[in-house]
């Protein structure tokens, strides 16, 4: 669909990035306060954040939205990650009955601090190891308690975003190939610059802080035009101001609420999908295949009493 199937109202799109605006200020304020917090534990925090909106949700004027979320776990679509992490359907109806659809695909990255050089994650040996992970020895605790301070900067890289490697040439191809675009969600502190030390203040409350960066939306195909501008080498990190812009963030560079409610649900941005993924190929690639390319799924159902 070019355009909305019907006009919505302010109240409900208000609401609906309201409720993006805390999932994006609540992951940044975890990355502000635990800096070494990994990517999957952000995807996890967002996903749990919209579970505590998994109701229907009725307005004065009868609207309806009903958010809902779906955690698959690690498909693990090409081996050891996924052309995408998080998958979001909007869905359009009319009373009660389904009049459009629309994907929009997101790739979760982070960005690291300066002091970690190298990206760090859950790996394979961690799920082999198990609960045994959790009981470490005592000189790795130690080192896991010592001072340290970590500093967020314009410099700072996305560690695990490397440029034409296998999962970054993957990610464009997917789209060419099936015409679905895929969208980077770039996790930041609250603001950058930011510097925070570990251990953590018991005291501290990141949370209050205003957010000035946050999440961020990315299209694959705009980030890989501006890793070519910065003229990057096979497997290099970008950095923030190489993605997000040298003196103001770029006006590409959006926020989580407003891709979701102004451009995704405005389709302006992501997939316009079918009725029946028994009948829209796209449809049934993304959200009908357990070893399909995401490992969460957001939907969102907005329900017109009238259709005008």
């Amino acid at each position: 669909m070019a355009a909305l199937p019907f006009d919505l109202p302010g109240t409900v799109l208000e609401w609906i990035r309201g409720v993006f605006a805390e999932v994006n200020h609540r992951a940044a304020a975890t990355l502000s306060r635990i800096p070494t917090t990994f990517e999957t534990t952000l995807d996890h925090g967002l996903i749990a954040h919209l579970a505590e909106f998994g109701a229907p949700f009725k307005f004065q004027s009868e609207w309806i939205v009903t958010l809902d979320t779906h955690y698959l776990g690690g498909g693990r679509y090409w081996g050891n990650w996924e052309v995408a992490d998080i998958g979001i359907l909007v869905v359009f109806r009319k009373r009660g009955a389904i009049i459009g659809t629309k994907i929009a695909l997101l790739q979760s990255k982070r960005l690291y601090p300066d002091e970690l050089e190298v990206p760090s994650d859950r790996h394979a040996v961690d799920y082999r190891v198990g609960f045994g992970r959790l009981l470490t020895s005592d000189s790795e605790y130690q080192s896991h308690v010592k001072p340290r301070q970590f500093t967020f900067t314009r410099d700072s890289r996305y560690r695990a975003l490397e440029y034409k490697e296998d999962q970054y040439e993957a990610i464009l191809k997917y789209t060419v190939d099936h015409g679905i675009p895929v969208h980077y969600l770039l996790y930041h502190p609250l603001d950058i610059p930011f510097s925070t030390m570990l251990p953590a203040t018991a005291a501290s409350r990141p949370d209050d802080g205003n957010l000035c960066v946050g999440c961020r939306i990315l299209n694959s195909t705009t980030l890989d035009a501006k890793a070519k501008a910065a003229k990057l080498k096979k497997a290099a990190n970008p950095t923030f101001v190489q993605l997000a812009g040298a003196d103001t963030l770029a006006p590409d560079f959006w926020s989580l609420e407003h891709f979701v409610a102004d451009l995704v649900i405005g389709c302006k941005e992501g997939h316009r999908a079918g009725t029946n993924p028994l009948e829209d190929e796209g449809l049934f690639l993304v959200f009908n295949r357990r070893g399909g390319p995401i490992s969460a799924a957001i939907s969102i159902t907005i329900d017109s009493p009238n259709g005008v």
